[in-house]
Formats: structure tokens, C-alpha cells, sequence
């Protein structure tokens, strides 16, 4: 078999390694390093790269991870599945999206792949994540959240030809109803976008809300359909789920609350909403109502503010626009 070597997880049988990828420099000199899992099977096949916490509060897709490789046997195998759990590992540590020593403008590290040796401290950790990536991915899957627990949506790499066929091949393995086929003029900078125009099979999962606010029952489901995605490129044995038509949308729109208060929404992820609906209620702090939140276009509620407090400026919805049943 071919070496697969990630940091110091090295596989060159089938079996599971561990150990850790160095993507960094903490500011006490000593190194900032990630966990990865490497599970090879005895049979050859794709080389499924999964990572979680490219923004280090988003926990869910970690947990996802965790709860396949727990029923990954290398036996019944084909292929790798390459796992990452907590990517921007500074980020999981403090609770928040972004490094707490990113010191730079675009800390961003979900806009900052492939990356640059010589660059921000994001630069650098997209550069020695991307690396590997390139080198041994076949198919990758990126899990990301939004606000609440109730967030379900995915998107995948629409850029043409091979590698947009097997991106929704993943999409539809995966099967939320949600999904968008993203076209290469967005997300530039993300690992999905980078990996498809390297080659690569790309989809982001967007499962549960930030920090703790997702559930058990969703990481288990999170885990079944990425177990069912292993069927579907004949990794496990087993027949295929079909999730039956998905509803594709043609992109999203961000909504910003034009005015603070205390905020409760009345609309949740996955629902329909027309131009005027009622997304939610503002409050003043004597409790009496102080206006609606409505919504300025069609779609599909991908995120809401979860409240209980809102303020001016900040994203209010998330909107798929145009979503037709495929």
C-alpha cells in the first residue's frame, strides 16, 4: 500500500493511526498541532477526508466525525477515511469562530485556503491543512453550523464536469433536503471551492448552531448519512439510502436586523417563507411588543437569530432563494 502521511499519523496497512499535524506556531514558540485519524481498509479505494472546527465554535460536525470512526471497522473497509475533528484547534480551545491569535484582518480560515507558508497565522494553518488534502483526498466533506440547533442544509461544489457529478453524489448520499449546488463565484478561499478546482469532490454540511447548541439526535443522523455517503462510493457494503428529491436552491441571501431588542423568533430552519413573513418579534425591556421582523425575500429559512437578544446590524436570516424540488 501507498504511505498516507499526515503529520505523524502514518498509515502504510490497513488498520487505525492517530496522532498530529503541526499547522503552527504557538506565541510561546512551542507548536500548534491538530488530531488526525487516519482508517484504511485492506481493499483499495477513495480517500474520504473529512474535517470539523474550520471555525473553532462549530462543534457539531465533530462530534459527527467522532460518532463514524467510533463504527468504521478497517476490515470492512475500502478505501481511507482521513478525519480532522477540530481544525482551527486555537479556535476550539476559546469557544470562538476565529483564532485568538489571528492579530490580522481575515482570520477567516474558511476564506484562507490553500493558504501561504509565509503569511498570517491563517494563512499558514490553510497552507499546511491544504497540503495533505490535495495530496491524498479524493472526496472531501467540511462540517460547518449556523445559530440554532435546528440548522440542516448542505452545499456542494456545482463547477462542472467529474467533479461536480461525484460533489452530488455526496450531497445527495448525504440527503438534507436543503442543499445548493454552489457555483465557483462564491465561497472563494473555502475549502470547498479550492478542493473542487483542485479536483476533489467537495461538500459543506451545515448541522446544528454554535457551541453547544446542537443535539444527540443530529450528530447521530449527521453520522448514519455519512456512513450512507461510505455506501454510496462503494467504500461499505449496503444498499444506498435515497432521500428522494432534494430541494435545490439557486443561492442564498444574508439579512441583517435593522433594529436591537429582545427578539423571539416565530419561524424555524427548513420552513417556507414569502415576501412579509413573520420571522420574529421585537420586545423593549418593559417586555411590551415593539415591532415584527419580516422577510424581504422567498425561500427557505437556512438560519434564524435564536434571540434572546438581537442587535442592530446583526445577521437576522439566512435565506435559500429559489428552491425547486430535483
Amino acid at each position: 500500500m501507498k504511505e498516507i502521511k499526515i503529520g505523524t499519523a502514518v498509515s502504510k496497512t490497513a488498520g487505525r493511526k492517530t496522532g498530529a499535524l503541526r499547522i503552527g506556531t504557538l506565541p510561546d514558540g512551542s507548536p500548534m498541532e491538530i488530531p488526525v485519524v487516519i482508517v484504511r481498509g485492506k481493499k483499495p479505494g477513495p480517500v474520504l477526508w473529512l474535517h470539523g472546527c474550520v471555525h473553532g465554535n462549530e462543534y457539531c460536525g465533530t462530534f459527527i466525525i467522532h460518532a463514524l470512526l467510533a463504527r468504521l471497522k478497517p476490515a470492512a473497509l475500502a478505501g481511507t477515511v482521513v478525519a480532522l475533528p477540530a481544525l482551527n484547534i486555537t479556535a476550539f480551545q476559546k469557544g470562538q469562530r476565529m483564532s485568538p491569535f489571528e492579530g490580522f484582518a481575515g482570520g477567516d480560515l474558511n476564506r484562507n485556503f490553500p493558504g501561504d507558508p509565509d503569511g498570517t497565522l491563517t494563512q499558514q494553518m490553510g497552507h499546511a491543512i491544504y497540503k495533505p488534502l490535495k495530496r491524498y483526498a479524493t472526496h472531501l466533506v467540511d462540517f460547518h453550523t449556523a445559530m440554532t440547533e435546528d440548522v440542516r442544509w448542505a452545499l456542494y461544489a456545482a463547477v462542472g464536469g467529474k467533479v461536480e457529478k461525484e460533489s452530488e453524489k455526496l450531497a445527495r448520499a448525504f440527503g438534507y433536503s436543503s442543499t445548493l449546488p454552489a457555483p465557483p463565484t462564491i465561497l472563494g478561499g473555502s475549502a470547498l471551492m479550492t478542493a473542487a478546482k483542485d479536483g476533489i469532490a467537495a461538500m459543506i454540511v451545515e448541522c446544528g448552531g454554535k457551541g453547544p447548541a446542537f443535539t444527540e439526535e443530529a450528530v447521530e443522523d449527521g453520522a448514519e448519512r455519512l456512513h450512507n455517503i461510505l455506501r454510496a462510493l462503494k467504500m461499505v457494503s449496503g444498499a444506498v439510502t435515497d432521500h428522494g428529491k432534494l430541494n435545490y436552491f439557486s443561492n442564498f441571501a444574508w439579512v441583517h436586523a435593522t433594529k436591537g431588542g429582545l427578539f423571539q423568533r416565530s419561524v424555524r430552519c427548513g420552513d417556507r417563507i414569502e415576501p412579509g413573513s413573520v420571522l420574529g418579534q421585537f420586545y423593549d425591556l418593559h417586555g411590551r411588543p415593539n415591532g415584527e421582523a419580516t422577510a424581504p425575500k422567498a425561500g427557505i429559512v437556512l438560519a434564524i437569530h435564536p434571540g434572546p437578544m438581537i442587535g442592530s446590524g446583526e445577521t437576522l436570516v439566512h435565506i435559500g432563494l429559489d428552491p425547486r424540488e430535483v
